[in-house]
């Protein structure tokens, strides 16, 4: 297995993007990203809104489909619940980015990791006042569009170029070096399974970037032991979701031309879970919904209570939560543990 997917010693990087769904799907990210099509049906706006009792929530839940772009608002409609877990979390982050620069005066970076328009950067940075400024990665450049229609230049930047091109040579280059010394705060934002299985490899590469204390999370849709479970979880995101914005012919077009591509570059979460180990002494799922989950590791336990301390509950229906009795610490399966455990 690859170790890193850095372009300047992986003289492949071309032929292996050029070959992933993210490059062969591109005429169809072109058209979500520009509203050609799979445009939501309805207003965005969370429908379990009263049951977030946290103002600090509600407004970054504002932010965030105020400033999204089409492609953004797409995977908002297509991942359930996934608009109030983001907000949760980047309330969170802001909040530890607060009690931090009280103790040492400093400001803070999150890296999103191929984030479509950089709709959830440019909301933390807003909603953080300047305390937390973004980098997001994209290969498709239709993004661009709507991330300078609503960015501040002065607290969010775009690459448009996928992850696998961003390399600390070019974190050094005027236009980025306020992220010269790596980020506090990585966000894969279910990019990976557009390239290739290889987790470790891809997790190697993003972990670079990462200070020695910071936090890195990973949404991801993943494959399921059982497709017949794999295919519950999908039928159950799709008629009790996204019906709410999606027709059914339109939900039945996106499966047959879209996710086939995406499921190649799956894998499970035990597998996510082995490549994350490798990497970091600390793991925790925070967050289950139909096939997706949301991690968050670092290699400072002290950081990742700090974080968890400020994370306020979940919103969302418990029927779209599949692995609740996973949600927590977790270690490999190479360390013989396959459920809830210490780290």
């Amino acid at each position: 297995m690859k170790t890193s997917l850095n372009p300047m010693d992986h003289p492949g990087l071309d032929r292996d993007l050029q070959q992933s769904a993210m490059l062969k799907l591109a005429g169809h990210f072109h058209s979500l990203a520009t509203g050609a099509s799979q445009v939501p049906s309805q207003s965005l706006d969370s429908h379990l809104r009263s049951e977030i009792n946290d103002p600090n929530v509600l407004d970054y839940h504002d932010r965030l489909i105020e400033g999204s772009g089409p492609l953004f608002s797409h995977f908002l409609a297509s991942v359930p619940y996934i608009l109030e877990e983001l907000s949760r979390v980047g309330v969170a982050m802001t909040r530890m980015a607060q009690v931090n620069t009280g103790e040492t005066g400093r400001t803070f970076s999150l890296f999103e990791v191929d984030a479509f328009d950089g709709s959830n950067g440019r909301a933390i940075a807003g909603h953080s006042q300047g305390l937390i400024r973004s980098f997001t990665s994209s290969p498709n450049r239709a993004n661009q569009i709507a991330f300078e229609r609503h960015a501040d230049p002065t607290l969010s930047w775009f690459y448009p170029q996928s992850v696998f091109r961003v390399t600390p040579a070019l974190l050094q280059a005027p236009e980025y070096d306020c992220f010269s010394k790596g980020f506090d705060f990585i966000y894969e934002m279910a990019a990976f399974q557009f390239y290739t299985r290889d987790r470790n490899g891809q997790i190697s590469h993003i972990k670079q970037f990462l200070k020695p204390d910071g936090l890195v999370f990973f949404l991801e849709k993943f494959n399921h032991p059982d497709p017949k479970e794999y295919l519950r979880r999908e039928k159950i995101k799709d008629e009790q979701f996204k019906t709410r914005y999606f027709s059914e012919e339109e939900i039945r077009w996106k499966r047959q031309q879209m996710l086939e591509q995406m499921q190649n570059g799956q894998v499970t979460l035990d597998e996510l879970v082995c490549a994350l180990s490798a990497h970091f002494t600390c793991v925790h799922l925070l967050w289950s919904s139909s096939n997706f989950c949301e991690f968050v590791a670092s290699n400072d336990p002290h950081q990742v209570t700090r974080f968890l301390d400020l994370l306020g509950p979940v919103v969302q229906p418990s029927s779209f939560c599949f692995e609740g009795s996973r949600i927590g610490a977790v270690t490999s399966l190479q360390n013989g543990d396959t459920g809830p455990g210490h780290v």
